[in-house]
């Protein structure tokens, strides 16, 4: 991989971990604010998730299938193209979300009934003051994806950091004052700001709207021809997602911290992973579509040793220190020793998906960039069958980690059959795929041995309470773990000495 490339994922990777950690900063705010158990936050947590849930679906597709539609005018210099779809794309985009809003209104006395959260009026009016967010998503990923075909990452990356800040403000101003009411309003202001930022980047780029709606152009044909089958593999994630949400509302006081443990675990992975995909998507595309199936082939293998060299030693470190880890970050205020350790729990189930999660969305890609979104769109709901038919019955012996269990292992296999196929479909790659991902496993083991036993000793020398004690609880054992790893990726030679070519 070019210096460039690599200067652009780092720079995106690090402006994407930033914003993820802002984001769980303003979560733990609130979280002990109110307590993580408070019935009323709880439903606050259910209200965000579902427009969230209902619009990620479009939004991925826009991003995944329509804006490469931009970029292709933009790259040709056929500017006055570009603008028309954008115009066509906002307008159609804006009227589609204008109609899921009033759906998503139109249910929110229903949503409900299907829930065991109480407090039925306090959460269908939480439902429909959330519900308007969805339009805010839309130009949110619009307007991304424009910026993005102009070579700007930065913004985009660092497009949910205002919408953190107002959380954070309105608890420390007027969170006595308004409660969690006032929390959704504040939360509902921050998602209008992350579409509001975005608008001067873009007339900085030369861009200016002018309404247009046009269905039948044949940009947007070709858009709703292959948005299709993303939106439905796409669809079957968030629909795993608001099942294991609902699910979860069956135990007290598991809302909240079911997504707290999600943005430790599940979005800090995916904010790595897209800040890759963001770059590399483009690369495989570029390689496919001249019929250069080698330097396709050669990329992708790259990558996938590049994940699994990384993500497999994240899956275990959190594991070994999830104590240690949650005791810092989130036992503080009204959170409980018994939320931390549920906590835990909650974090273990998750990281064992990591690989999954991470390998899946590379072999998504790697399939859009052959233009094949069929076999993702099945695979998506393959895994949703699978979660759905675990958690069953894995809440009947483990509770509410049956959950995230089920979920983890889901992905974990969706990633085997995109793998599976797409060796069908391509042919042999990935030469020494297994030897790498074998000698991870082992290594990660061995260092969750030893950052475990780095951990009982730091709690003997330093049991204090004081948050520079807990820091060097958590610093040292990570810091242990690391070195550990290193040294043996080196001395086992699965860490390669080169980069990511």
């Amino acid at each position: 991989m070019k210096k460039n490339i690599l200067g652009s994922i780092s720079y995106v990777m690090v402006i994407m971990i930033f914003s993820r950690l802002l984001s769980l900063l303003s979560v733990q705010i609130y979280m002990s604010f109110f307590g993580a158990s408070d019935k009323f936050l709880n439903i606050y947590s259910y209200a965000i998730s579902v427009p969230n849930i209902i619009f990620t679906c479009f939004g991925t597709a826009l991003s995944t299938v329509v804006v490469p539609i931009y970029a292709g005018y933009i790259a040709n210099h056929e500017n006055q193209k570009a603008k028309s779809f954008a115009d066509n794309l906002i307008t159609v985009a804006t009227a589609f979300t204008a109609v899921l809003v009033l759906i998503g209104i139109a249910l929110s006395p229903i949503l409900p009934r299907f829930t065991k959260l109480g407090e039925y009026n306090f959460t269908m009016k939480a439902l429909m003051i959330m519900m308007p967010a969805m339009l805010f998503y839309g130009l949110n990923y619009i307007f991304q994806g424009m910026l993005q075909s102009h070579g700007k990452y930065g913004w985009p990356a660092f497009v949910s950091v205002p919408s953190s800040l107002v959380v954070i403000a309105y608890v420390f101003l007027l969170g006595d004052k308004y409660g969690v009411f006032g929390l959704l309003l504040a939360t509902l202001i921050g998602l209008c700001l992350q579409a509001f930022i975005l608008v001067p980047p873009l007339i900085r780029v030369g861009y200016k709207y002018s309404p247009r709606f046009d269905l039948r152009s044949p940009d947007m044909k070709t858009a709703l021809r292959m948005t299709g089958p993303v939106l439905l593999g796409v669809s079957a994630y968030q629909i795993n997602m608001f099942y294991n949400t609902t699910m979860i509302t069956s135990f007290p006081g598991m809302v909240t911290l079911l997504n707290y443990v999600q943005n430790i675990t599940l979005y800090m992975v995916l904010a790595f992973v897209y800040s890759i995909t963001a770059v590399i998507y483009p690369k495989l595309t570029a390689s496919a579509a001249v019929g250069n199936m080698d330097e396709y082939k050669e990329t992708l293998q790259h990558i996938l040793h590049f994940v699994i060299i990384l993500l497999l030693p994240v899956t275990f470190g959190f594991i070994a220190v999830k104590e240690p880890l949650l005791e810092l970050i989130s036992k503080w205020g009204k959170v409980t020793e018994k939320d931390v350790s549920i906590a835990c729990g909650l974090l273990t189930m998750y990281s064992i998906g990591i690989l999954g999660i991470g390998l899946k969305e590379i072999l998504d890609r790697a399939f859009y960039a052959l233009k094949k979104t069929l076999l993702p769109a099945v695979n998506g709901f393959c895994i949703m069958a699978i979660n759905i038919c675990l958690s069953l019955i894995l809440i009947r012996y483990i509770g509410a980690f049956g959950v995230p269990l089920a979920y983890s292992i889901a992905s974990l296999t969706g990633a085997v059959i995109l793998l599976f196929f797409l060796r069908r479909k391509i042919g042999m790659f990935g030469k020494g795929l297994g030897k790498t991902f074998i000698l991870s496993l082992l290594s990660s083991a061995l260092m969750l041995l030893v950052v475990r036993l780095t951990n009982q000793y730091m709690l003997t020398l330093l049991s204090g309470d004081l948050i520079v004690q807990r820091i060097i609880r958590l610093i040292v054992p990570v810091f242990v773990g690391v070195v550990c790893y290193a040294a043996l990726g080196f001395l086992l030679r699965f860490i390669p000495k080169k980069g990511v070519k």
